[in-house]
């Protein structure tokens, strides 16, 4: 097994961590033969395990096992922290309120809905206000918890968490995170956003299916 790296020790460590990231509830069965997956390194040239990791990201690489002898590498991403990413909604005076943000992997400006990474010893709720403290120097009122949503479920393994807050007042903290400006859109300008496709951020476009599903 020390054949196999520091990747594969880090992956057997996550493994006890987070057994639910791991179960076999499906189709496609997770390997953590160490004979098999030294076998498949060397045929491969593939690299199993945890192959990178950040204070935001860990990435992994499964052996998975799917039908007929056929093995393959697959990879994902899971958060580092692994609970209390929040998308919020923020609604104001009968609208809504949105970050027009630089979003890098884009390299583009995008109008989204708040939202933000967990964080260790920080619950959910506290999150909310945390973030909209940061982002918008908002002050909450009410946080209203909606359900959860996944980014791209062909790679990411985070649910995130979606609520509702009415804010009593904000300002731009421009800079912050790449945030050039925030705008108030009423409901129905909010739908013609998305029609038109000037909205299309994954996280906003959920958080407020799961809203009009509360109504």
């Amino acid at each position: 097994m020390d054949k196999l790296g520091t990747e594969w020790n880090q992956y057997l460590s996550l493994i006890q961590d987070r057994p639910e990231a791991f179960a076999d509830t499906g189709s496609i069965h997770i390997v953590t033969d160490p004979t098999v997956v030294e076998e498949f390194q060397e045929k491969t040239g593939r690299t199993i395990g945890v192959v990178y990791s950040s204070p935001y990201h860990l990435m992994v690489v499964d052996l998975v096992y799917e039908r007929e002898g056929k093995y393959f590498a697959y990879e994902r991403i899971l958060p580092t922290v692994k609970k209390g990413a929040v998308v919020v909604i923020p609604q104001y005076h009968d609208g809504f309120l949105l970050l027009k943000q630089y979003r890098h992997a884009l390299r583009d400006y995008q109008y989204a809905f708040p939202r933000g990474f967990g964080e260790e010893g920080v619950s959910a709720a506290d999150n909310v206000r945390k973030e909209l403290e940061e982002e918008l120097s908002a002050r909450v009122s009410e946080a209203v918890f909606l359900g959860t949503c996944v980014a791209d479920s062909g790679l990411c393994g985070d649910k995130v968490n979606v609520f509702s807050c009415i804010v009593e007042d904000f300002s731009i903290n421009e800079g912050y995170e790449g945030i050039s400006d925030v705008i108030r859109l009423s409901h129905e300008e909010l739908k013609q956003w998305m029609r038109s496709g000037k909205l299309n951020d994954g996280f906003t476009l959920s958080a407020y299916s799961l809203l009009d599903a509360h109504v």
